[in-house]
């Protein structure tokens, strides 16, 4: 095996940890909301914060990832968020409410960040093999957010609450952080562009209509994304689910990205036009949430079509900021620009979802408020999907 190749096999193995770790930290948290209100006496809104404020730091931090790439390299930012990822993930579980959430929000800034350095990553590390590293990686995604919500309450019930449900992903993430090491001591440098070139596609960016339709579509299909996976459990838990119950439909109905969002990224390089594909994936997301709302009974059903179409609908997203854009540059800036805007979007609709919850003390306005959503999602992905890129300057 060449220098080269050893270089690649180790990327490929960081990769896979580091994949893995980008989910559960703030995935597992669902599951376990109705242990922390009733052991640590956090109320609802408490609880809610600590769901939805990590996808308010997927936001900023989304922004402020490539500022950290240009001053420490990308493969130092990426050593340096894993870092940072295990330390706030230890700490918080000491001391109470306010430990426990300070240290959440910095483990969301590390997985807002560590989410716009991956594709940058795989780029620079698999250029030939982009499709699919890719699929792997949203493949990793799904598998880790399914597991963490399938085994956090019966880790919480095993190792004797929910702190070592929680500290137990601290083990790949070291494994991450030891294999990610000798990579991070190779310095590599985004691509260099001059600071008029910089604002001109930024500019080209800010005002093109397509380019908002994609920030409406990662950002609605990560609003029901997130709604779903912080809230499914207490709802299901509401309709009389037992709480290992719904913690295994909610694992069900991400588990179904495992092989969708795979098989989404190899098939999508076979369209010119993502509109169809949009708004198909998308109906299955609308769908589900109507079973979910008018057959409380058949949740197991809703699960498995709301789930197909959140992880069809996931790396769809990521492939629309990535070929509707005319230049690297606007590439990275409208990666930043989706990732930003569209989980800010995220986080509010997060929010929202249990706090008419909480308001109502019923989830059907809740549900009402999503399916509106997805109708909106519908319409951006048929816009967004059309075959046409952003005009270079």
């Amino acid at each position: 095996m060449t220098k080269a190749q050893k270089h690649s096999a180790l990327a490929l193995l960081a990769l896979v940890f580091i994949s893995l770790v980008l989910r559960p930290p703030v995935g597992a948290m669902g599951p376990l909301l109705d242990e922390l209100q009733a052991v640590e006496g956090y109320s609802l809104f408490q609880v809610g914060l600590l769901t939805s404020l990590p996808v308010v730091c997927f936001g900023i931090g989304a922004f402020a990832g490539p500022s950290l790439v240009k001053r420490l390299t990308l493969n130092r930012a990426m050593m340096w968020v894993l870092v940072a990822l295990f330390v706030a993930m230890v700490l918080r579980s000491f001391g109470g409410y306010v430990s426990l959430i300070s240290f959440t929000v910095v483990i969301g800034f590390a997985i807002a960040i560590g989410n716009v350095l991956i594709p940058t990553i795989v780029r620079e590390q698999f250029p030939t093999k982009l499709a699919l590293v890719t699929g792997l990686y949203v493949t990793l995604l799904a598998i880790s957010a399914s597991l963490s919500a399938s085994i956090a309450v019966p880790s919480s019930e095993l190792f004797g609450g929910w702190r070592m449900a929680l500290a137990i992903w601290l083990v790949p993430t070291a494994l991450a952080i030891i294999f990610w090491m000798p990579i991070s001591k190779v310095s590599v440098h985004a691509e260099e562009t001059t600071s008029a070139t910089h604002a001109e596609e930024r500019r080209a960016v800010l005002v093109s209509p397509l380019a908002w339709a994609i920030v409406a579509f990662f950002g609605l299909q990560s609003a029901g994304f997130y709604a779903i996976l912080n809230w499914l459990p207490s709802l299901l838990i509401d309709r009389g689910y037992t709480a290992i119950e719904a913690g295994t439909l909610l694992g069900l109905c991400t588990s179904i990205g495992i092989p969708t969002g795979f098989l989404i990224s190899m098939v999508i390089k076979r369209f010119k036009s993502l509109s169809f594909l949009a708004v198909f994936v998308s109906l299955f997301t609308l769908a589900g949430l109507v079973i979910l709302l008018v057959a409380p009974d058949l949740a197991v059903l809703a699960c498995v079509v709301t789930g197909f179409g959140f992880a069809a609908t996931f790396p769809l997203s990521l492939t629309l900021v990535g070929s509707r854009a005319s230049t690297s540059t606007q590439t990275t800036q409208l990666s930043a620009l989706a990732q930003g805007w569209g989980y800010l979007i995220a986080a509010i609709g997060a929010f929202v979802f249990g706090y008419f919850k909480d308001v109502t003390g019923d989830w059907t306005i809740s549900l009402w408020v999503l399916i509106g959503i997805t109708i909106v999602q519908v319409i951006s992905g048929a816009f967004a999907g059309k075959d046409q890129k952003i005009t270079a300057r």
